[in-house]
């Protein structure tokens, strides 16, 4: 169960991170890069105490060499923001994931599929907190920005599942079927039947579908999303 795990925070980082963007080196960043570039393997390693200490250190590199509105500085918000959602510290994630949504928005633009992409961030830690309305208008913000920038993607994807599962906990359950059915299709087709992303959507649409009665076919999906479960075990 530690592998499956393991497997699956790795992928979790390779989405969230596409969210970072990376700036070329200048001048005089040496030390603001030294610090971010091992942000991702502590984080990958399970090493999520020391993984703080990282963007918190280079977030005062950032500020103090480039200016509190830099890109780099974003990064470093951004990561800090990303280290506490892995610790459950959703209060103090939110906190920077709006700052570095600010900046983003100030940047980019908010119809920025970078944007779109924190934004999506911020509404997992909102929803964490159980503020359910106030992540399902982040997360219906970014779908039509994904859409039309992505595509049928796995950010696209991940983004019609955490809908979904956010109708599925205010028991909205006929919303949430067909969001879960795009989604899982689409991973499908993007990442392989046997991802163990694939797995989670199967276990989200087996709850929604075990509430309305289908019970039979919420079994089916969980004996799917175990079997998939099973052989990323044995990959391990």
């Amino acid at each position: 169960m530690y592998n499956l795990l393991h497997r699956r925070r790795r992928w979790v980082l390779a989405v969230v991170l596409s969210a970072l963007l990376r700036v070329p080196a200048l001048a005089g960043d040496a030390e603001w890069k030294a610090l971010n570039d091992q942000v991702v393997p502590q984080m990958t390693a399970g090493n999520l105490d020391k993984a703080e200490q990282l963007p918190g250190k280079g977030l005062v590199e950032a500020e103090k060499s480039f200016g509190a509105a830099h890109r780099n500085t974003e990064t470093s918000i951004g990561n800090l923001a990303l280290v506490l959602r892995f610790q459950k510290r959703y209060e103090e994630s939110e906190k920077h994931y709006r700052r570095a949504l600010a900046l983003r928005e100030k940047t980019l633009g908010v119809k920025h599929p970078s944007t779109a992409l924190m934004m999506l961030n911020l509404a997992d830690v909102v929803q964490a907190q159980k503020r359910y309305a106030e992540a399902e208008t982040l997360q219906r913000a970014v779908l039509p920005i994904f859409g039309k920038a992505h595509g049928e993607d796995p950010k696209t994807a991940t983004a019609l599942n955490n809908l979904g599962a956010n109708l599925q906990m205010q028991e909205r359950y006929e919303e949430a079927e067909p969001l879960l059915r795009r989604a899982l299709a689409m991973k499908e087709k993007t990442m392989g039947s046997m991802s163990p992303s694939v797995a989670h959507t199967l276990n989200n649409l087996a709850t929604v579908c075990e509430a309305l009665g289908r019970k039979d076919e919420a079994a089916r999906h969980r004996a799917r999303a175990l079997e998939i479960q099973k052989q990323a075990l044995a990959k391990a």
